[in-house]
């Protein structure tokens, strides 16, 4: 039964496509439920007084039982910045400094580059802070998201990452940072939301093949797999990007003949030498 839970995770009354500027108020608070209604992408609250709901872009609207948050899901081609996303980008140059700290202009597949301060690293001062090159990757949290100026990124932790333990940047230990080594694969917008989601099948289906790996998705569709093998690396990177077209079980399946296939290999290979 656990297939169906699942599939359930997300219901909706009924399906309702909503525009910007919708009120969706009724429907959200006429829902009977434990916890107070969480509003995620695609949704916001009307002014400081008011208690209405609106939707801030077009799409379907969802909503997830299991923690009563609603959002609109909407198949965007292009990322829009929102504030907290954690996102993967990749440094374009040094744009700058600001008192003290160099500012780097970072790729992060929106309309505008993001600005990414060298201060902004956990345990980072003006004498020890980090330095990039063009072209490294790094994994970070917009806490700006560019619609008065240039959005911008934080690689120290933010309030939704309570409970994870700030490391100073030089450990390479913390939840953000430069992240070395690995693949990174664009994805879709909507695959991105599905590695994040709790129960994506996919990771977790590759995880109880027992392989080591690290993946790091950002909600601005990219992804980077690590992992002690480049066989493995490439195997989990093509798994994670087939899946998006996939049902549950064709997803278990697939994992299960690349792995064996790559483990076969691996085997042939030791014989051979």
């Amino acid at each position: 039964g656990g297939v169906l839970t699942m599939a359930a995770s997300t219901t909706m009354v009924q399906p309702k496509v909503v525009l910007p500027g919708d009120d969706v108020t009724n429907i959200v608070l006429e829902t009977k439920h434990k916890m107070k209604p969480k509003l995620g992408t695609g949704l916001s609250r009307g002014s400081s007084g008011d208690k209405k709901i609106f939707a801030t872009m077009a799409g379907r609207l969802e909503h997830r039982r299991s923690n009563n948050t609603w959002f609109v899901l909407h198949n965007a081609k292009r990322y829009i910045p929102a504030i907290e996303d954690r996102v993967l980008g990749v440094v374009e140059d040094r744009a700058g400094s600001d008192g003290g700290a160099d500012i780097y202009r970072v790729n992060i597949g929106g309309p505008h580059p993001a600005m990414l301060s060298s201060l902004a690293f956990e345990g980072a001062t003006k004498r020890n802070k980090p330095q990039f090159d063009s072209g490294t990757l790094i994994y970070a949290r917009l806490i700006s998201d560019g619609i008065i100026m240039d959005p911008a990124l934080s690689c120290q932790n933010g309030p939704l990452d309570v409970g994870v333990p700030q490391k100073d940047w030089m450990t390479n230990e913390g939840a953000y940072g430069e992240l070395r080594g690995g693949t990174v694969r664009k994805i879709s917008l909507g695959l991105a939301r599905e590695l994040l989601h709790p129960n994506c099948v996919v990771l977790t289906e590759l995880e109880n093949r027992k392989l080591a790996f690290e993946v790091c998705v950002g909600v601005n569709g990219w992804v980077w797999v690590h992992s002690e093998r480049p066989e493995y690396t490439i195997l989990i990177t093509n798994a994670i990007v087939n899946s998006e077209v996939m049902t549950v079980e064709q997803v278990r399946a697939m994992v299960k003949a690349l792995v064996d296939t790559v483990q076969k290999q691996l085997q042939d290979d030791g014989d051979d030498e």
